[in-house]
Formats: structure tokens, sequence, C-alpha cells
């Protein structure tokens, strides 16, 4: 039989005989078919847990704790002196002597558990290459105790899928199970390491070449530009001097990808799939001495011989020929013979460069344009250095483009090269930008504008498109709250038909092509509001029309009449507004209804032919959506729609019925009911202070912006008892809420709106005596919550950064829920709260800083000093961490203080991770 990995040997006709009566009887359901009570097999016997053999352990000779007397056996379960015979294999000793420990054999002191095993003295109880016996090995890494093998690994393994490991030491379960190691790095201390092995070796000699092949080699190293599993060959190189060196699988016949690695750490320092065609090319600064790993694989898991190049460019001298500060001015110029002294940022390849400076004569927009047959790369430098910081870089075909905004007598390089090659002649142009807008139309309506787009520069993109011809830029303010139509129907030529919020660089609004008509789009728009339209096109000159005008909406005033049912038809309706809920697409019927007092008002299309959508709007058909639905049955078995909304007397809405796609006849029902009081509960004036509650049977009165909100809501008054910011939370709460704040009354528009789960917070600042209904509102859950008030300390604004320890590492942890949005870095525009920080270099170095871990898409920015100072770097994502994270790396003296912002992309915030280390 077999137990537990343990094989026993025995004679069933003579093992038994001597045991006791009791034991026969635990024995006794053997061979019958009842499961037997006991663990272990006949003729051993459950000891405390422990399978033993009574009939020749000295330990529990014949039954469980009867020890035999030193220097005594147990043979057949009974004591027997030294003279009797003892051991292993003595007279009248039975089969099993060899498994339970015997007397012990003679040449190992007499120890009654030791057995000599291949020559060495050995403990059969507890030893799991001798368990039990003579040579009966347990599995890897599992432990024999009472003779048997168990379960249980040996101590200091760890139990992962079944196999008993060293966390310490196994590169597959490094630290804890599953946690494996990047192919070729070794596990040391429970930590990932790094080891040169395998690699080949190629000294410290640049230039060179060597040659390989990655045919049936494994897969040692992970790249990130590079599929996992591919087989690769590492090189260790050893600069000879300090310097960027280049290496290359140019001469490589299959597609390579080709990285670095520093030899100490692993960590990765450049990696190229695609550099020219199929084959890669990587530059990697280096110390002398420094030494790197150089991975050659297959991109997309491809394998065979190749050639790996490794270069040391000699020095490259920047000799920018100088242009004369006036504008415009054209140049003609080729790369032919040239060296290649800039590195864009827009293209990877070893190209030759014509260079230039240029000193802006006043200050403005200047545009720099290379014009010539195949592709072109340009870039415009700072400082008039070739290794000044980019300020913009365009690579394009036939015509690259480039605008920069300069200060008066700001000098700048200008590069053209083309990737990979040379080019015999280029023309490059040097223009003052044309203001964008180009023209203000003003606020009248309606008006018709008409123009030619040839000539003009290429400035913009429009609806997302690499457009290459000259655009037009218009800028109108509305005249009033409404809906204006933009169209540009009589134009010569398909025109991109985009607008912008304010400004040329303002936020997309919409955009219009003209595959079908021509293009043309609605926008709601506010009294006063600005927006920029930018018609564009795909490479045709001709000219345009764009004419102005405004739509009426709403269609139909239904005074403040209630009840009261009006009948229509959409078929010959446009489509102008888009709902804030459902589907839009179908042409919308608009009505101005004014409340003849407070209450409650209801609106439905019950009756309606078709799928609607309602959306009650502030004001005007520019206003915000105050309430919006779509189907009454979320099932969507009923089609009609029907919001309430709570009113003030003489508060005047716009009621827009919508739909997806389809129009038809409808019926729009307007009713008023007598309103619950909101808010429900009057809150002192004082702070701190915490209410708690349950929403179970609340009437659903208001739509938050953040969520459906589609629960019933408890609505609370607050007065401010001074100026300052006031915190408001749902800390404890049992339901994920919606927390938000209206100013004035509970049929006011939203001032702030967060759903944060079980812990919504949010950021307000009031003036003392100032009133805000707040509304603690859900998704449809029900339950207990609790609302806290308070005024707020000011604790991760400019004016009190977190204060972080000067310690290395540093991890630090908290929730940009619910605060102050101050400060918006460069390299993303954000309206997200954020957290600001303070923290002073212990050292001199280069330091990392990261958000990994987080649970939103963070922005991270570091500015010198306080708020006030120069944002010295900014990320939005992280290449290395991902999941929306970002990273960044700064240098800093020992003593210097920066400030480190944690933000949110868009209007993002949540708990964050902040981490500080300096490289090693």
């Amino acid at each position: 039989m077999k137990r537990d990995g343990f094989r026993f040997r025995y004679a069933p006709s003579r093992a038994v005989a001597w045991l006791p009566a009791a034991v026969l009887a635990a024995t006794s359901a053997c061979g019958s078919d009842e499961a037997p009570a006991q663990i272990c097999d006949v003729p051993y016997f459950d000891c405390d847990g422990v399978c033993v053999a009574l009939g020749s352990d000295p330990d529990n000779c014949g039954a469980c704790g009867d020890e035999c007397p030193a220097g005594a056996s147990c043979v057949n379960g009974a004591c027997e002196a030294p003279s009797q015979g003892s051991g292993a294999g003595g007279a009248g000793g039975t089969d099993d002597t060899a498994v339970g420990g015997g007397g012990g054999a003679p040449d190992c002191g007499g120890e009654r558990t030791m057995e000599r095993c291949d020559g060495v003295c050995v403990d059969t109880r507890t030893d799991p290459n001798h368990c039990g016996k003579c040579g009966e090995q347990c599995d890897p890494g599992r432990a024999c105790a009472g003779s048997l093998c168990r379960r249980t690994c040996l101590e200091g393994l760890t139990d992962c899928a079944g196999s008993c490991v060293d966390t310490n030491a196994d590169p597959l379960h490094c630290g804890g199970c599953d946690r494996a190691c990047d192919p070729g790095r070794p596990c040391e201390e429970g930590s990932c390491g790094c080891s040169v092995a395998p690699s080949e070796d190629i000294g410290a000699v640049a230039p060179q070449q060597v040659t390989g092949t990655t045919r049936d080699a494994a897969d040692t190293r992970a790249l990130s530009c590079s599929w996992s599993d591919a087989p690769d060959q590492t090189f260790l190189f050893t600069a000879p001097s300090a310097g960027t060196y280049i290496f290359d699988t140019f001469e490589t016949p299959f597609d390579t990808a080709l990285g670095a690695l520093s030899a100490d750490t692993c960590a990765e320092l450049a990696c190229n799939d695609d550099a020219e065609g199929i084959q890669s090319q990587i530059f990697v600064d280096l110390a002398e001495g420094e030494r790197i790993l150089v991975v050659v694989t297959g991109a997309s898991g491809a394998e065979g011989d190749f050639t790996l190049s490794l270069t040391q460019p000699a020095p490259v001298i920047c000799t920018p020929t100088a242009l004369e500060p006036v504008v415009p001015q054209t140049v003609t110029g080729t790369t032919v013979g040239l060296e290649d002294q800039v590195y864009p940022d827009c293209d990877s390849t070893l190209s030759a460069d014509a260079t230039y400076t240029f000193t802006a004569p006043e200050a403005g927009g200047y545009l720099f344009s290379a014009r010539a047959p195949g592709e072109l790369v340009l870039e415009v430098l700072e400082e008039g250095s070739c290794t000044g910081e980019s300020l913009d870089c365009d690579s394009a075909s036939d015509e690259s483009t480039v605008m920069v905004e300069l200060k008066a007598d700001e000098t700048v390089l200008v590069a053209v090269s083309s990737p990979g090659g040379s080019l015999r002649s280029f023309t490059l142009d040097v223009l003052k930008a044309p203001p964008c807008p180009g023209q203000d139309l003003g606020s009248t309506v309606p008006q018709t504008v008409t123009g030619t787009n040839e000539g003009l520069p290429d400035v913009l993109s429009a609806c997302f498109t690499s457009t290459t011809g000259g655009e037009a830029t218009y800028s109108f303010t509305a005249p009033s709250g409404g809906v204006y139509l933009f169209d540009t129907q009589g134009s010569s030529f398909p025109v991109l038909l985009e607008v912008r919020s304010g400004s040329c660089d303002g936020e997309f609004v919409t955009c219009a092509d003209s595959d079908a008509t021509p293009a043309r789009t609605t926008v709601p728009l506010a009294a006063g509001e600005t927006v920029v339209l930018v018609l564009d096109t795909e490479g045709e000159t001709g000219t345009y029309q764009l004419e102005v005008s405004e739509v009426p909406c709403p269609l139909i005033d239904l005074g403040s009449t209630a009840p009261q049912t009006v009948t229509g038809t959409t078929a010959e309706l446009f489509d102008l507004l888009e709902p804030s809920c459902g589907d839009s697409g179908g042409p919308e019927a608009t009505y101005r209804f004014t409340a003849p007092a407070d209450g409650l008002y209801t609106f439905d299309t019950e009756g309606s032919t078709f799928d609607t959508v309602l959306d009650v709007r502030s004001d005007s058909c520019a206003g915000p959506s105050l309430r919006c639905n779509d189907n009454v049955d979320p099932s969507g078995e009923v089609t009609t729609s029907r919001v309430s909304v709570l009113l003030s007397a003489d508060q005047t809405v716009i009621v827009s019925l919508d739909s997806d796609s389809t129009s038809g006849e409808y019926m729009l029902n307007v009713a008023q009911q007598d309103a619950p009081p909101c808010p429900l509960i009057e809150l002192d004036s004082t702070v701190p202070q915490t209410v708690t509650g349950n929403n179970e049977g609340y009437p659903d009165l208001l739509t938050p912006e953040c969520g459906s909100g589609s629960g019933g809501e408890a609505t609370y008054g607050f007065t401010a008892p001074a100026d300052g910011y006031y915190t408001i939370d749902t800390a404890g709460s049992s339901i994920a809420t919606i927390l938000s704040v209206r100013e004035g009354g509970c049929g006011k528009v939203e001032t702030a709106c967060v759903a944060g789960g079980t812990d919504s917070r949010l950021l307000v600042r009031l003036d003392a005596g100032a009133s805000i209904v707040i509304s603690v509102d859900t998704d449809g859950a029900e339950g207990e919550f609790a609302l806290h008030v308070d005024q707020f300390d000011g604790t991760g604004t400019c004016d009190a950064p977190v204060e972080l320890e000067p310690v290395l590492p540093l991890t630090a942890t908290g929730t940009t829920i619910g605060g102050v949005q101050e400060k918006s870095a460069s390299c993303r525009g954000s309206t997200a709260p954020e957290v600001i920080h303070s923290f002073t270099a212990p050292e001199t170095g280069t330091y990392l800083i990261d958000t990994a871990g987080s649970e939103y898409d963070t922005i991270l920015s570091v500015l010198d000093g306080d708020c006030s100072g120069e944002e010295l770097a900014c990320n939005d994502d992280s290449l290395s961490h991902g999941g929306g994270t970002s990273e960044l790396s700064v240098p800093l003296e020992a003593g210097q203080t920066i400030t480190i912002v944690v933000d949110g992309y868009n209007r993002y915030s949540g708990r964050y991770e902040l981490h500080v280390d300096i490289e090693p």
C-alpha cells in the first residue's frame, strides 16, 4: 500500500497476531464495506496524529506511549532486553522493524531512532531522504514526520501550487508565490537581482561588429519593445570612454528588436523595434567603464543569424547658418555631405541635417515651413543650440510645418532633414504666423462671410485628421443664449469645420465634414460665449462660404399652465441638442415652461409613438441639464420618458423631447404636484458636525451631474458661519453615495458633485452667510449614510503643503477627492483637484518620482521651491507603470526644496500613492 507518499510492506497474517484487542477492534473495519476510521494503514497505528509501528517502536511498544526501558528494544509489541536481540532484522523481528526505527542500529550509538543508510546514521522518522526506511525519499522539499512523508514543506520553504520552493532564491517565486523575475534576472534574498549570465563579453572596443544567431536560443531577457518568449542573445560591453554609443542590426536579414540593460541593475536603458525598415538601432550614453548588456532578439517571434554593429560617433560640431532676423524670408539648401547634428524628437534615425539660427525681430508667432519631395523632418530648438530643448517637431511628406511663439530677440535653431537619408535640395520659409483667429465676426446674426484658402498656412489640424491644406479661422461671440448654426454651403471644396471653445488652442467642441453634404453643425451657446471656427481642408484649395445664424430654440412657449398636454411630430424638425442621457441623433422638439409657483413639476411623454428622451435644461437651450430620462422602465419595455424637477416660482426651463435616431408623433404632458420639503433638514451653522440617516423611501427629486442619481436623496440646508473652504464628506456610509452641492435652493444648478463610493468628499468655498443645499444621493442603493461638514484647514494646498520627510525611499498616500484646484501642469490641462507636497532633497542626485499604485489617472509635476517656482518636470502617463499613473525624474542638489503636485487627468480624482527615491 502507499499512504502520503510512503510505501509500506507487511505480512498481514503475522503483523496483526500480537496486536491488543483494542487495536484489533480499531482495525476490524479493514476489508469491510465501511471506510476505516484510522488514518494509518495496518500495521501502523495513529498515536496523536503520528503513524507508528507498535510492533517495533520502543517509544510506543504495543500501545501508544508505552516506552521500553533504556537499552531495550521492541519486538512483536513487547520490550526485550539487549540479550534477547534487538535492532532491525533481529531474531523474531517482523518486516516492519526496518520502518519504525527499531531499537537503534548497533553502530549508531544505540539511538532508538537511528538507522545506518548508505553508511550514514540517519533518523528515519524525520529524514526526508530516508523516511521510514533507507532510500525512501519524500517529494522534493516535503517534510518527513513520524516516518511518513507529509504535505507540509521543510522549514524555510513555501508551498507554491503544490511545489515546495525557496522564495528567497526561486526566480519564478521571488519573495512570494508567482512573483516571477524577468528572464535572465536571478532571485536574491527575495528580490529580483541582476546577472550578466548568460552573455558574451565583447570587451571595451568601439567600433566593432559581432555576429551571432538566435536560432535555438532561449528567452533570457525581457525587453519593453519586444514580444515575450522570443529567443535572444546577450553581449556584455564596457564603455572605454564616456560618450554616446550606437548599436544597430542594419545588416541583419530578419525583423529584430534591440535593447540595452544596465549590467548592475538590469534596468532598461534603451529599446527599439523598427528604426530603419525592420531593423533596430539604439543610442546609449555611457560613463567611462560603465557596463551594459546589449540584447538582440526577434520581433514577433522572428529568429535567425544577425550582425550587431557598435560605433561611437566622433563629437559633432554644430555649425548652423545664421538667418537674417527678418520675415518673411526663404532660403534653399541641401543636406548632402552634412553630418547628423541634431537628434529630432520626431525621428529616431541617423540623418544628415541642415541647421540654421533665427532671431525673432519681435514677439509673436512664427511659422517655419520646409518643402521638398519625399519625407521631411523639421524641428525648432531652444537657445539656438543643436542640443537645446525641442519646441516642436514635425515629420511629414513633401512639406513639414512648425509654429512657435517667440519673445523679441529670442534665438532658436531650425533643423531640416530626411529620415535615414539626405535631401538634394529643400526650401525653408520663415513667416510671421497669421493671427488666430484671423477675423472676429463679432456677434452679428445672421451673417455670411466668404474667402479663399489659397496661400493660407497650414497651422492647425481640424477634426483630428492630418490636414495638409491652409485653414481660415474666425471667432464668434453669441449675442444671447441659444442654438447657433454654422454652415459652409456654397463652398467650392470639401470643408472640415471644427468649433473650439474660446480661442485657437481652446477645447474641442464639435466637428463636421462634408463627405455627403456641406459641412454644418449646431452649437448651443450662452450669452457672451465665444467660439473659434476653423475651416480646414485635406489639401484642396478654392473659395469657401460660412453662414452664421441662430436656430429658433425653444420652438414653442408653454407659458405657466399646469397641467397641460401638447402634441406634435418631430418628422420635420432638426437635431440641434444633445441630451445629457441616452443616445442622441434624432430631431427634437423644444418647449419653454415657466413655473407658476414653487413646486414639483413632472414632464412625461406617455402616448408618444416612438422611443423618446426627455431633457430639462435651465433657462435656455444652452443651459445645463437639470434632469434627464431615457426610458421610464430601465429594461426598455416602456420607451416613454418621465422627469420630475423642483422649480421655484417664475423659474424658466427648456424641455427637449428628443430620440436616439427616430422621429414621429409625440405627446408631452406637464403636471404640478405638491413638493416635499427641500431641503428636508436644516443643519446648524456650526462646524464640525455629523448627521446620519437612511435614504430608504426617500423621493428621487434631483439628478446629480456626476451620476444617474436614480436613488432617493436626502437633502440638507447649511449656512456658512464664516468665510473659507468647507469639507463635506460621507465617510462611514454603508452605501455608495453621490454628493452634490447647490447654492440658493434645490432647484438651482449644481456647483459641485462627486461620486466617491462610501467616502464621497467635496471641498467648497463659501462666504459667511452663504446658504447651500447638500444632497446625499445614490445610483439606486438604499441604506444608512453619514454626512460630515467641517471647515478646511488648508492642508495639501499651496499655502499649507503636505511636508514630506527627507528620507529615501519615501512613500506617501492620500486622496485628491474633494481637494482644491490651484495649479495646472504644462503637460496636460486639467480641472481636477490636486494635493500639494513639499520635499527637500537630502543629497545631490537624480530623483525618481512616481504615482505607481494610484487608483485613478494621475498627472505629476515638480516645481522649484514653492508653488510660484519654475516647473522642472511634468508627466501624464508613465510608460513603466501604466494604468494612467505618472513618473518623472529630476536632478536636485542637496538641500534643494521642491513642490510636488499630484493632479488628475481631466476631472479625475481619487486615492494616490506617491513614491520618491534617488537613482543608484
